[in-house]
């Protein structure tokens, strides 16, 4: 078991170093993201701990360990926050993997460590980064988003960790709905008036105003609202009637 995977890992290093396609995309786009997931596949490959995740090699790390072990040019330009926005993408994209706590045997559950976040590395040839193009490490994903979009179980392998042991929600559809029509009926809306009316649609999520704006923006990227919603500028969405300058941001009907 644990031959093959190494072979797998290999086999993604080698891509990583002559990379081609969708990874090459990213390759030129997000020099981080990419060093980020040499830096786990490499780690994975020399320390990786077998027997954890049902015979899988794991790498258990916190965000602060893996953020040190990408080195000094990524130190640099990135903070353990962009750390943690990176690894959300690569597991969107399907290139790793967060093990939640019911990927652990009951035996493992016991003797875990609860410091870490524990990944997994996964084909690279099977990765889809075409779901990741428009993002970077400033972008702030979430359990919700991503369930919404791509369905729970990405978005289990993506935000679970072994401490989260609650049931996670996907935004309400009707709520989206909504939201939807009502942008739609005003003609023009703000973003940040958007934001609140997301807030006042999902009634599940307990969260602040930025999580909404954060959210809303993550929606948009990620293509959910095509053909219904389009995220612009005052000026360019000729919209009358708003008091805001001409580069607010604004949503309109598409």
């Amino acid at each position: 078991m644990n031959n093959k995977e190494l072979a797998m890992i290999q086999n993604n290093l080698n891509l990583l170093k002559q990379p081609t396609g969708q990874l090459k995309t990213a390759y030129n786009h997000n020099s981080g993201l990419i060093r980020l997931l040499k830096t786990i596949n490499t780690l994975v490959f020399h320390q990786g701990q077998a027997g954890i995740a049902k015979g899988h090699l794991i790498l258990p790390l916190s965000a602060c360990g893996l953020y040190r072990a990408c080195g000094k040019r990524f130190i640099q330009s990135h903070s353990i926050q962009t750390t943690k926005h990176l690894t959300n993408l690569l597991c969107v994209a399907g290139a790793i993997k967060v093990l939640s706590w019911k990927d652990l045997t009951q035996a493992e559950r016991k003797q875990t460590t609860h410091k870490h976040v524990y990944y997994q590395c996964l084909d690279l040839r099977e990765a889809d980064f075409s779901r990741i193009s428009g993002m970077d490490r400033n972008t702030a994903l979430s359990y919700a988003t991503v369930a919404t979009c791509y369905g729970k179980e990405l978005a289990e392998s993506s935000f679970s960790n072994i401490n989260t042991q609650t049931v996670r929600k996907s935004f309400d559809g009707l709520g989206l709905e909504s939201f939807i029509s009502k942008v739609k009926e005003q003609g023009v809306m703000t973003y940040k008036d958007a934001a609140n009316l997301l807030k006042e649609t999902q009634h599940e999520f307990k969260y602040g105003t930025k999580w909404f704006r954060e959210s809303l923006k993550a929606l948009f990227i990620m293509g959910y609202f095509d053909g219904q919603l389009e995220l612009t500028t005052y000026a360019k969405s000729g919209g009358k009637g708003l008091s805001v300058t001409a580069s607010t941001k604004v949503i309109t009907a598409a």
